[in-house]
């Protein structure tokens, strides 16, 4: 019987690209992406100028990786509660606000980036798609509960409530600045959307 494969763990290289994103992330938290340097990079994840390029073609490549990385996870993380079987859905909907209000908290520097003027033109996209994505989860999460009558019926369509949710959500967050405290602002927008959805005219 042959040995047990051992689990590798991440590789060097693995960890000095992770440094390098997250030392991206803790500058953009204090200045815009075009006053970062290559080398202030490098220095944080401990290489040279010269092995940045080993990861990434540029700092607004390194942006797309960054801006991947936190819209995969806010939407898997919000369709995962969104499937998630619930008998009281305005608990549903306020753990659903809760992971938005949370990841923007902690990685709002980097989705605010997607909109620096140095930023590439696919940022704009990877935003639009993240939205996208958000809006199609909603629309399945109305679909089904019109189904099984937790919801009323329309008008107006899923999608276009979906979209009208999904978008007031996201400035209402990205404009806060802490005018609300997070435990406000997440019940307040659990208000809006629960009756928008889940209340009867």
């Amino acid at each position: 019987m042959s040995a047990p494969t051992r689990r590798r763990g991440p590789s060097k290289g693995d960890r000095k690209q992770e440094a390098l994103l997250e030392t991206a992330e803790r500058l953009l938290a204090v200045k815009p992406l075009a006053e970062i340097g290559i080398e202030e990079l490098a220095r944080g994840a401990g290489i040279s100028r010269s092995s940045f390029y080993f990861y990434f073609e540029s700092r607004q490549a390194m942006l797309l990786a960054l801006l991947a990385r936190v819209s995969d996870d806010l939407v898997t993380q919000v369709v995962e509660c969104w499937l998630e079987p619930q008998s009281d859905m305005r608990k549903t909907v306020r753990q659903s606000i809760g992971l938005a209000v949370k990841m923007w908290h902690e990685h709002g520097a980097v989705l605010m980036a997607a909109d620096s003027p140095d930023a590439p033109p696919e940022a704009k996209e990877f935003m639009a798609d993240m939205t996208g994505r958000l809006v199609a989860a909603t629309v399945d999460m109305i679909e089904r509960g019109r189904e099984t009558g937790a919801a009323p019926a329309g008008p107006p369509s899923a999608h276009a409530l979906a979209t009208m949710l999904v978008g007031m959500t996201e400035h209402v967050i990205s404009h806060n600045a802490g005018a609300l405290g997070q435990d406000e602002l997440v019940d307040t927008l659990t208000a809006i959307w629960h009756r928008a959805v889940f209340a009867a005219d």
